[in-house]
């Protein structure tokens, strides 16, 4: 065989030709086992690490005193009192909206069973929601001072970090885009280096792959090659897991064992994440300057959709949630929550108490966490730690889901991950807001199937009484009350942190940022009315996941839909005909009752209330549930496309899109760069193929390889046989020395597998 051995040989040093020659493979293998050049996957330095011992059942954590305050700092005592009277503001308000609902409703002699259970889902319902609004205006009023007004903000005592300090920043992926990580990558540390050089030599960039597909793996490493080929001054490491158990939880936790004791701190990124240098070294001088903080989460601003959709969830999240943040971080200060990206951790003491257990039970109760974070972040602080919400840090950036569907899909993977938080609410030691938290964050999805059976509740006691109820005074009450409830709750809840937030920004004159005052008004009064139609969506998904958890269905975590690629009229039949089948049913049933209420209740209701209310205005009070349900299938194909007209016309704009920050503008151009350089996975036969019979990819994977004579044994017979391997058995002989040379010399000699 004459194979070209000058083109492997010249791929021995990215900045150096070789010397002498090598006349056929045995040659070039025993040069290439002498070549001295470091692997992607740095040396592993394995500690063992242990999970805390968590004691999760009831009674023994209620033996223990759960609630008993630990150590007091100032800041804790503030945000106790904060709490405090955001809890007496709630109870008061839900019960004075209780007492007034109990009155109009005895004067309607209700039933009393359904007197009891209005009261109870309303009551609970309207309590969470008096809770949340009056955290976000507390908040709000609270943060309006800044940091100046609060004398424990980290950045009072940041400092420069010892010279010998290092932070690893880690990428978790599976399935990923590539092209879009490793500009992300790139992006983040470009701009630290070129910010803040003197800093540049405390960080290392690691790609962390959990990928299935060995397509996927030859781009991620070929990704990191690139990387080192474009940034020589960097350092970029690349890890791939034989085994992908736990998901991210489990990735992390693999990189904590091998290389933890390596780093001081260690800054979780997500695929689509990218952080601008001065937001990374503000984190890194925080952190030296407060011993006793162990996460410090950043703000993650929504960026780069162009979906109709993702452009609304975008906007509203930028203008709504940056003021929510805000919120936030002046209510749970160092006993605030981590979201899992976008935030820098101390390493020490996040390996020692975060380190998850498995839940006792099934799935999908049992098992590892799902949503994991914010029980990490629990832990951290129950060590004595301190977790800030830094809703002030800028810089920090990610993508959002781009359409409904995809939007659905997370909500589905959080809902099962915030059920299984309840188990941790009387965990000793615990801060009250973590169990608050915790309460919070399920009740955020035991209240879709309440708000529906309000709904059904509401709908049926109105067609009752307008079919065969006595009209007089109580019965048009019943049918106004449910009624004045839904709009007020609309009015105070949706409308309320809508106005705050345009409010802000305008007197801070950031309106520009948006558009202008015309076009930001617009928009939120676009996406007020989107919402109107999308929330009963999310309403009766979120029900119908309740109801799959209770049936014990789990879920896996697994790849997540990052792009901006319209959805199929056949994948929205799939996933949301049923959903329009079902608000068909319902919207018919309701035309037929209503077009059937005798005409004389309808000529008293009208002579009653001086033509005010019409029978048929039952129907248009609920139009956006009905109209919501039967055109589920539309609505999520139309708002997964891109339309141009609407970023022309600066309609959901964001800052981000106005004044294009630097950083951003470098995800851009790697991102162009990449695409151009990267295999396209999208063609995994192709990407296999090519790189098998690749010089290059030769010689740079066969040094992430090593000899594994159970896996030689196993496979070599069949890549001799020139059989056809499964995806698990090519990813096994990736990894295998001997198995990877005959792969590679089978591909040179054109024997192509069956």
């Amino acid at each position: 065989m004459n194979a070209p051995f000058e083109l492997y040989l010249r791929h021995l040093c990215f900045h150096a030709q070789p010397d002498g020659g090598v006349g056929n493979w045995a040659e070039l293998r025993r040069r290439l086992d002498d070549d001295g050049t470091p692997p992607l996957q740095p040396p592993p330095r394995r500690r063992p690490i242990a999970t805390p011992q968590l004691d999760l059942s009831l009674k023994g954590n209620l033996r223990s005193k759960p609630f008993a305050r630990g150590e007091q700092r100032g800041w804790q005592r503030v945000v106790e009192y904060r709490q405090r009277v955001s809890l007496a503001l709630t109870i008061a308000t839900t019960g004075a909206i209780l007492y007034l609902s109990a009155i109009m409703l005895r004067a309607q002699q209700m039933p009393e069973a359904a007197f009891w259970l209005y009261l109870l889902v309303y009551g609970t319902m309207t309590f969470f929601l008096c809770a949340n609004f009056y955290k976000m205006m507390l908040g709000t009023w609270y943060m309006l001072r800044g940091p100046k007004g609060n004398p424990w903000h980290p950045a009072h005592r940041a400092c420069d970090p010892l010279p010998t300090v290092r932070v690893a920043i880690v990428y978790p992926v599976y399935h990923e885009d590539v092209d879009r990580v490793a500009a992300g990558i790139a992006a983040t540390w470009e701009s630290i280096a070129t910010k803040h050089p003197g800093f540049a030599h405390h960080f290392d960039n690691y790609l962390l792959s959990d990928s299935r597909d060995p397509a996927y793996r030859i781009v991620e490493e070929e990704a990191v090659q690139r990387l080192r080929e474009a940034l020589p001054e960097g350092r970029f490491f690349y890890r791939w897991r034989l085994s992908n158990a736990n998901a991210k939880m489990g990735n992390i936790s693999d990189f904590c064992r091998r290389w933890g004791g390596d780093y001081d701190y260690m800054l979780v990124m997500d695929a689509d994440s990218v952080m601008d240098g001065d937001a990374v070294v503000d984190l890194l001088r925080m952190m030296a300057g407060n011993d006793r903080i162990g996460i410090l989460q950043t703000n993650p601003t929504p960026i780069l959709r162009t979906s109709l959709f993702g452009r609304m969830q975008q906007f509203g999240a930028r203008l709504y949630g940056s003021v929510f943040s805000y919120g936030l971080q002046a209510m749970y200060m160092g006993n605030a929550s981590y979201i899992g990206h976008n935030a820098m951790i101390r390493m020490a003491p996040f390996v020692r108490h975060a380190m998850l257990p498995t839940l006792s039970g099934p799935k999908p109760w049992g098992g590892k966490p799902m949503s994991h974070d914010i029980i990490e972040s629990a832990l951290v602080a129950r060590a004595g730690y301190e977790v800030w919400f830094l809703a002030d840090t800028k810089g920090s950036y990610e993508e959002m889901p781009a359409n409904i569907l995809a939007f659905i899909i997370r909500e589905r993977r959080w809902m099962q991950g915030n059920l299984q938080h309840l188990r941790f609410v009387f965990l000793r030691g615990l801060r009250s807001i973590h169990r608050e938290t915790f309460i919070n964050g399920s009740m955020g999805y035991l209240s879709a199937p309440l708000w529906a059976s309000f709904l059904v509740i509401s709908v049926f006691g109105m067609l009752n009484f307008l079919h065969y109820g006595l009209l007089g005074l109580g019965s048009l009450k019943m049918i106004q009350m449910p009624m004045l409830m839904l709009l007020i709750s609309s009015l105070v809840f949706l409308f309320m942190p809508r106005l705050i937030a345009v409010g802000i920004h305008i007197a801070q004159h950031r309106a520009r940022l948006f558009g202008g005052k015309d076009k930001l008004v617009l928009s939120v009064l676009l996406e007020t009315l989107f919402s109107f139609f999308f929330s009963p969506l999310i309403m009766i998904c979120i029900t119908r996941f309740l109801w799959m958890f209770v049936k014990r269905r789990s879920i896996a975590w697994g790849t997540q839909v990052r792009g901006d690629e319209p959805l199929t009229m056949e994948m929205c039949v799939r996933h949301f005909g049923w959903i329009s089948a079902l608000g068909t049913v319902c919207l018919a049933a309701m035309i037929y009752s209503i077009s059937h209420v005798p005409w004389t209740q309808t000529m008293l209701l009208s002579a009653m209330s001086g033509g005010l209310v019409e029978p048929i205005d039952l129907l248009i009070w609920f139009s956006p549930v009905l109209l919501g349900f039967t055109f589920a299938i539309w609505i999520a194909a139309i708002t997964s496309r891109t339309f141009d007209g609407v970023a022309a016309r600066r309609l959901f704009a964001i800052p981000e899109e106005i004044e294009t920050p630097p950083v951003v503008r470098a995800v851009l151009h790697w991102e162009a760069r990449f695409r151009g350089l990267l295999p396209d996975v999208t063609a995994p036969d192709a990407v296999i193929a090519d790189a098998l019979r690749d010089p290059r990819f030769y010689v740079l994977h066969r040094r992430e390889t090593r000899a594994r004579p159970q896996v030689a044994e196993a496979l070599l017979a069949k890549i001799d046989a020139v059989e056809k391997l499964s995806r698990d058995e090519l990813m096994a002989a990736l990894s295998e020395r001997r198995c990877f040379d005959e792969l590679h010399a089978a591909a040179v000699a054109g024997r192509e597998r069956r």
